[in-house]
C-alpha cells in the first residue's frame, strides 16, 4: 500500500525509464553516487554512507549539484 497525498501519475512519473549511468564520488569525505550531467556537473542520487550523520550534510542530499571535474 502506498499512502500519499500526491496524485498516483505524479508518484509513478518516470518509472518505466532507464536510469542513466551513475558514478561514486566523494565529497568531503562523504561518499554518494552521482549522475553526470555534463559541463562539469553531476547531481547527487543517493548517499552511500552508513554513517547517519552523512545524510544530514546538505551538499550530499540527492538533487543536490555538484560542480567541478567530474571523473
Amino acid at each position: 500500500m502506498l499512502y500519499t497525498v500526491l496524485p498516483l501519475e505524479e508518484v509513478l512519473e518516470g518509472i518505466e525509464q532507464e536510469p542513466g549511468p551513475t558514478v561514486q564520488l566523494t565529497l568531503g569525505g562523504i561518499t554518494v553516487e552521482a549522475e553526470p550531467l555534463g559541463n562539469f556537473q553531476a547531481r547527487v542520487v543517493r548517499v552511500l554512507s552508513t554513517d547517519p550523520r552523512h545524510f544530514l550534510e546538505p551538499h550530499c542530499q540527492p538533487g543536490f549539484l555538484i560542480h567541478g571535474q567530474i571523473v
